[in-house]
């Protein structure tokens, strides 16, 4: 229980981190002169330093965010159109977190955080893109160089007095100047032995205030209770982390063995009634093919009997189309002879050759009768062997169905 209040306290985010945010920010605008390059060049109202840290104006601080991050893109030689202030924010958002994927920056956000224009993301983003420009500027950061309010004041007092000794010495006689060196001299050193005891002085009292703190308890607790907030750090859950997996890991093994123990009884059930229902089947099965040995055999013999009836019949079918052929070159033979002899019968004035070959006619006409004649009794003779074939198959097959529908009805 004691625990508690110190686990919530460290997991309270810090109020003042995105005011941070917002001054580094500006700071590293200034480095990149964006206030003659943005704010003038593109026309954009000159806004504070917290201006991304607050709400002021929802829809004016996304322009203002895209704006800027179009401008920052550019100088990282990644082209971004300007979004217009009428353009749907949605869409601006959208376009801006497929650069940032680009650019490989991290996107491990919500959207709509993005749509007021302020907060700790936005800040974020637009720090993480000036620092991208500067890398793209080659800005390189220099040391400090901190200056001595007092060794500065001593050099410029030296060398007031220096020039001050030179004009004087070019004013007196040459027999003076052994006199106005000793001055010169007097001069040089007495502001330098002065700043010499004032940094000793300095630098002892310094140490001394190190070494001996005023500072009472009470002022200490005082103080970190203030700073306390500031100092306070806290962990985003991610979802890439490996605990955060292997815990969802651990949760799904314990759901899926307290499942597994209801359904292995259950598919221990069903696999004995399955196993029960399959060896009747088999049973039922060998019954059923012992009925029916016989009529399988039958049904066999019937078909054999059927396939070779078939093959005379095609046989059979082959020989009429033989003949018919034969018939077909005999027709047109006699049609040929009929004009062969129509034109000698225009051309031969005797009678009896011609009424010899009307009697050829006639009796090639009977003949023509009589061949018909057989080819329709060998017709006949196919069509009823066929019938009765195909009858006695009919027979055979109704006879076994009978069989069939009794014996299941005796069983």
């Amino acid at each position: 229980m004691g625990d508690t209040p110190r686990n919530q306290e460290d997991e309270a985010p810090n109020p003042y981190g995105t005011f941070i945010l917002a001054e580094n920010l500006t700071d590293k605008l200034k480095l990149l002169d964006y206030d003659e390059h943005f704010l003038k060049a593109r026309k954009v109202p000159p806004f504070p330093r917290h201006y991304f840290a607050v709400s002021v104006n929802s829809n004016e601080q996304l322009w203002t965010f895209a704006a800027l991050v179009s401008w920052l893109l550019e100088l990282c030689g990644q082209n971004y159109p300007q979004p217009d202030v009428y353009d749907d924010p949605n869409a601006i958002i959208s376009g801006i977190m497929i650069e940032l994927r680009k650019q490989g920056m991290p996107t491990d956000f919500q959207q709509s955080r993005l749509k007021p224009g302020y907060g700790p993301e936005i800040c974020q983003i637009l720090n993480n893109l000036a620092q991208q420009a500067l890398k793209a500027k080659r800005w390189r950061w220099e040391k400090p160089v901190h200056r001595d309010d007092a060794l500065q004041d001593a050099v410029e007092e030296v060398t007031d007095m220096e020039m001050t000794a030179a004009a004087v010495q070019d004013d007196e006689e040459i027999e003076e100047d052994f006199d106005m060196e000793e001055d010169f001299i007097d001069v040089n050193d007495g502001p330098m032995v002065r700043w010499r005891s004032s940094c000793t002085l300095l630098h002892k009292s310094l140490r001394a205030a190190v070494l001996e703190s005023s500072t009472t308890s009470a002022e200490w607790k005082l103080e970190v209770e203030r700073v306390l907030p500031q100092l306070k750090v806290q962990l985003r859950a991610e979802a890439k982390d490996w605990r955060n997996h292997l815990q969802e890991m651990a949760d799904n093994r314990t759901e899926i063995e307290q499942a597994l123990t209801d359904t292995k009884a259950h598919l221990t059930k069903l696999q004995g009634d399955v196993s029960k229902v399959l060896e009747k089947i088999a049973s039922r099965e060998r019954y059923v093919n012992t009925q029916l040995d016989s009529l399988i055999h039958e049904y066999r013999t019937a078909q054999d009997t059927f396939s070779a009836t078939s093959s005379k019949y095609k046989e059979a079918s082959v020989t009429v189309t033989d003949l018919s052929r034969q018939l077909a070159s005999v027709t047109e033979e006699l049609d040929a002879v009929k004009t062969q002899m129509d034109e000698r019968g225009n051309s031969m004035t005797d009678t009896s050759p011609l009424r010899n070959i009307k009697t050829a006619l006639n009796k090639l006409r009977k003949e023509i009768s009589e061949m018909d004649l057989r080819i329709g009794v060998v017709q006949h003779i196919l069509m009823s062997a066929q019938t009765r074939d195909k009858g006695e198959l009919v027979n055979t097959m109704n006879a076994t169905i009978k069989e069939d529908h009794f014996g299941d009805k005796w069983d």
